[in-house]
């Protein structure tokens, strides 16, 4: 009785729980939208009944309290993200892709049919039993797929920039010449492998560019956590 009156204490102190969680640049990251994302009361429901002693410790105890704590500001650090890199997006006067969005939501109806091993047909009838039609069901995944695109467009617009001159070209194939030899060994000539290093290093210096440019947006926002 006492794990039971744990677990609905905690599901039921997290559902009234309604003040932000975050505020970032003066918008807020809700209670809801941090249980949406963390999915922490379906987990737990499904430990308390399958694995009830562990649910029991998590519940309960100091370290597990401290764990679960650990774990929705570990989500919530990446609502947060979201969220500065959403308000950048608008700021640039960016816009979603409408082709890439319906690329999104056709790979999510894909996902979903494979992993319930679903045809077409079968997927219009399970929505059916819930009085909705596949139509209504994309447009309830469009708006997370806008927000996939524009996080997508603004990414392409931090990266655009970046490119690689000849003597990083060079510097990088005399660097590591055992990467380009034919099947006999031989090197290969730089003008045969310069188009394989040019996209490597873009590559990678896209990535690098990308990652300084989250950390130092997340620096410089302004971020109240209520956690």
């Amino acid at each position: 009785m006492k794990k039971l009156l744990a677990f609905v204490l905690f599901v039921g102190l997290t559902a009234l729980a309604q003040a932000p969680v975050a505020i970032v640049n003066g918008e807020a990251i809700t209670k809801e939208e941090l249980e949406s994302a963390t999915q922490l009361n379906q987990i737990l429901f499904t430990l308390y009944y399958q694995y009830t002693r562990f649910a029991q410790s998590l519940l309960t105890t100091p370290e597990g309290k401290a764990f679960l704590t650990r774990y929705q500001r570990d989500v919530l650090e990446d609502l947060i993200l979201r969220k500065i890199q959403l308000q950048e997006a608008r700021a640039r006067g960016l816009a979603a892709d409408p082709a890439k969005v319906e690329e999104l939501v056709n790979q999510t109806l894909g996902y979903i049919k494979s992993y319930y091993d679903l045809t077409d047909e079968e997927l219009a009838a399970e929505l059916a039993k819930e009085n909705m039609t596949v139509e209504q069901f994309r447009a309830e995944l469009r708006p997370q797929a806008e927000e996939r695109a524009l996080l997508a467009a603004l990414k392409e617009a931090v990266i655009a920039e970046v490119t690689v001159s000849e003597e990083e070209i060079a510097a990088y194939y005399n660097a590591n010449p055992g990467q380009f030899v034919d099947a006999q060994g031989n090197a290969l000539p730089l003008a045969e492998v310069r188009e394989k290093i040019v996209s490597l290093l873009i590559s990678q210096k896209q990535d690098t560019v990308w990652q300084e440019w989250l950390k130092k947006a997340r620096e410089t926002a302004s971020v109240q956590i209520n956690l």
